[in-house]
């Protein structure tokens, strides 16, 4: 096992519904910093809004992790998500160069999903208290619905992997990160955030919905380009040459 920055609380769980959903149901009873829930069997984790995340028993990985008493902003809310990002990219990257992060919060290899994260801020005083950490990454499962356009590692690079040992390697990667950004602040981070984005300078489609940024909406051709300084995308859009910036619940990249 790796030696951490920080100490984990690991906690293993058989079966659960939700990593996240048992975070919260224990929060107020002994969660420490670094506390790390990790299932080989959630049954009713979710991603971002309404949307699922079901994986096969025993083939991936679903964990989250809770972090007490960060110090950020509620506009600096998108942080975490980049820290995590950045840190299961890194670790993937010496597996395949073929791994992006998709804004805001998936992992895409060979074009097609094979992770994703979802970030739950409790807020005090306009100031993000806690932070819990959900995590999702296809490993060695090989059949999945084709609707979700979902892969895995081993679909992908036709190899077994030891989910303890890149468990580990990615917990301590968050961990680097996010050393890296206490000492060096979000710079950084965002550098290399934005430079790893899926389709970044390239013509993509997007769905536009209604944006008090933007007087269009309805599906467009447009270039990814950049984050704002509070975690909005920045899409260029040909025909105008004109710059707009977009929240996660008004765009959608199709393709």
């Amino acid at each position: 096992m790796k030696r951490f920055i920080w100490p984990i609380y690991l906690i293993f769980l058989k079966k659960v519904d939700s990593t996240n959903q048992y975070i919260k149901r224990n929060i107020s009873k002994w969660m420490n910093n670094w506390t790390v829930i990790w299932s080989m069997h959630q049954t009713n984790g979710r991603g971002v809004g309404k949307n699922l995340w079901k994986t096969e028993k025993g083939k991936n990985l679903t964990f989250s992790i809770f972090f007490k008493s960060i110090t950020l902003s509620i506009d600096k809310g998108y942080i975490m998500n980049m820290i995590i990002s950045n840190a299961i990219h890194k670790t993937l990257f010496s597996y395949s160069k073929f791994i992006w992060i998709k804004w805001p919060n998936d992992i895409i290899l060979m074009n097609k999903k094979i992770g994703g994260i979802l970030i739950e801020n409790k807020v005090f005083h306009k100031k993000i208290h806690t932070t819990i950490a959900g995590i999702g990454l296809n490993v060695n499962q090989l059949k999945f619905d084709y609707k979700f356009q979902a892969t895995s590692l081993k679909k992908i690079l036709n190899k077994d992997f030891e989910l303890d040992k890149l468990f580990y390697n990615i917990i301590y990667s968050i961990q680097k990160e996010y050393f890296l950004f206490t000492i060096q602040g979000e710079s950084n981070i965002r550098d290399y955030y934005v430079s790893h984005l899926y389709m970044k300078d390239k013509i993509s489609f997007f769905y536009i919905k209604k944006n008090v940024h933007c007087e269009i909406n309805g599906l467009y051709k447009g270039i990814i380009r950049n984050i704002t300084k509070r975690g909005n995308l920045v899409i260029e859009f040909n025909k105008k040459k004109k710059f707009f910036f977009f929240s996660q619940k008004e765009v959608q990249l199709i393709f």
